[in-house]
């Protein structure tokens, strides 16, 4: 089978609709990822690790409700599980944001946005299947590049546009925030096709269990070994947003600056390294692009100014260009398509547990060596690159199956 043009794989409407409403997701929910963290330091004076610990705790206590999705979306089908996680998220929101503006207490906060958590992730494996069902595994990879090319086009905006909204408030962010939500909903009802009804296989009374997936070795194997990755790559964010804060001196614009580089890398960057890429396997991509995050990370002690954080932002973001689709690729290709609900979701279950420690250890070092930030990334330099040289055989073990539609 023939691989389809970028343009002719945005034409299905199942990879226009998932763009389009990542479009909208990313360019408001930037906002509120990028300045919560610094919403908690500076406005409601919460410490380093407790915002850690609150980030943990969003990813946590999603796991069960995420899991339990994965076979929802298999047998009840895409469509109606995302319009009532859809629903359900933007009333949140909407709880969210009042509370923001009229100063609630603080952990009012904390319930919503842990509460909000298993219903984004519900949402994005829905994604996730949608573009999988809409795509040969020729395809797939670019096809979820595509994805990622709206999803930044929204980053290159959003962040600036973060950065400017929190210098007159940041309950405004918030309040974009449920917006959008809104606005995804009314997408996905207008425009998702209505035949995304099922997985591929079209049968929703098939035995499935949750850990089904646990139990098939090349998937187990490559989602332990991606999600140990993260505990390094999942310092972008958190841990480095208040890095660049409170060591480097940022303000809020200026941050939100760095972040848009790495949407306007992305948007424009991503089809060129994928053709760049295309001769190396997916496997080799993801530990290509995890050197690339290592060596942005590593480096950071040795420079300072904006100038080298835009060049730093710009590393990080190539990493993730060559990291990203793949490693959706990857689990694509593993999964069964009639089980891509419960392969998604249980590989978001199993990340779920790992890279919510990132930025608990992140805010952990940033406590520990407050008097010298730089500090911090020496251990990150040594943990990730253990990490990298011993994952080697294991990745040896992993085959992808070429599953067609």
């Amino acid at each position: 089978m023939e691989s389809v043009s970028a343009l002719g794989l945005l034409k299905r409407k199942g990879i226009f609709v998932v763009s389009l409403n990542q479009l909208i997701r990313v360019l408001a929910r930037s906002q509120m990822w990028i300045f919560l963290p610094l919403y908690l330091l500076e406005i409601r004076g919460v410490p380093y690790l407790t915002i850690g610990i609150v980030i943990f705790l969003m990813a946590i206590i999603s796991l069960p409700l995420t899991l339990v999705s994965g076979v929802l979306i298999d047998r009840k089908g895409v469509r109606r599980v995302i319009f009532y996680s859809n629903i359900l998220l933007s009333l949140l929101f909407v709880f969210l944001t009042v509370s923001v503006f009229i100063n609630s207490s603080v952990y009012v906060i904390y319930v919503l946005l842990i509460a909000s958590e298993p219903l984004m992730n519900i949402i994005g494996a829905s994604d996730n299947v949608i573009i999988s069902n809409a795509t040969s595994f020729q395809d797939r990879d670019s096809a979820f590049s595509i994805v990622r090319i709206f999803q930044n086009l929204g980053f290159s905006i959003g962040p600036s546009i973060g950065g400017f909204v929190a210098g007159i408030g940041f309950g405004y962010i918030f309040l974009i925030t449920t917006v959008s939500s809104f606005a995804e909903l009314i997408v996905y009802l207008k425009f998702l096709p209505r035949d995304i009804v099922r997985n591929d296989t079209g049968d929703s009374t098939s035995k499935s269990d949750f850990f089904s997936a646990f139990r098939y070795r090349p998937f187990f194997i490559a989602a332990i070994l991606i999600s140990l990755f993260y505990l390094i790559m999942g310092q972008w964010g958190t841990t480095l947003s208040l890095f660049w804060k409170m060591y480097d001196g940022m303000t809020n614009f200026q941050i939100g600056l760095l972040y848009s580089v790495n949407g306007i890398v992305v948007t424009l960057g991503q089809l060129p390294i994928n053709r760049l890429m295309k001769s190396q396997s997916e496997i080799m991509k993801v530990n290509i692009g995890y050197l690339l995050y290592l060596g942005a990370f590593s480096i950071l002690p040795f420079f300072e100014g904006f100038k080298f954080l835009v060049i730093d932002t710009i590393i990080i973001t190539l990493g993730e260009n060559i990291v990203s689709p793949s490693i959706n690729t990857i689990i694509s290709r593993i999964s069964p398509p009639g089980k891509r609900g419960q392969y998604f979701t249980s590989f978001q279950v199993l990340t779920g547990m790992i890279y919510p420690i990132a930025p608990v250890i992140g805010t952990l070092f940033l406590t520990i060596f407050s008097n010298d930030l730089r500090l911090i990334w020496f251990p990150f330099t040594i943990v990730g690159s253990a990490f990298f040289i011993s994952f080697i055989p294991f990745w040896k073990r992993i085959r992808l199956a070429e599953h067609t539609n």
